[in-house]
């Protein structure tokens, strides 16, 4: 499995799985699509890593790092990982503990102290794999966002 960074020829293929993850499935605050401007805003804010082939991501996710304005789940000395998403056709393959343990190893190499996340209350399947890798649930940074849905927060230490 090819892990590499985003490319923009990535942006339609990423914009599909978040919006098959956070639009099509499940309750979250998630009221419309995403779009291209949404894929170049991520691209921005942090480390876009996809598995697949250029133009083709099956899996994608934003890792941002510590001190960036912003965060919804980080505290000020860690990273915070943003849009896990596999294509539904390729989960329970390995491809988003491809994707978060690259993460870790990309977190540990820059000496960074921590990762955290948020996850919505029915992605059990999501907290299985965080907790799998060490990821803890830090309930005391759990919030409700402007639509009125829960945040539930991991960490991971490094």
């Amino acid at each position: 499995m090819q892990l590499r960074a985003a490319e923009a020829r990535d942006a339609e293929a990423v914009v599909e799985l978040w919006t098959e993850a956070y639009f099509c499935e499940g309750e979250g605050g998630r009221t419309m699509p995403y779009a291209k401007a949404d894929f170049e805003k991520a691209m921005a804010a942090g480390e876009m890593l996809v598995a697949g082939p250029p133009g083709k991501a099956i899996g994608v996710v934003v890792m941002v790092a510590p001190g960036t304005p912003g965060m919804a789940a980080a505290q000020a000395e860690e990273a915070e990982l943003r849009l896990l998403a596999v294509s539904s056709q390729a989960r329970r393959e390995g491809i988003g503990r491809a994707l978060l343990e690259r993460c870790t190893d990309i977190a540990r190499e820059k000496d960074w102290q921590a990762i955290a996340l948020w996850s919505r209350p029915y992605q059990t399947a999501a907290h299985r794999l965080y907790e799998s890798l060490g990821y803890e649930r830090a309930s005391e940074r759990d919030s409700v966002d402007a639509t009125g849905h829960a945040r539930l927060v991991f960490r991971l230490p490094l």
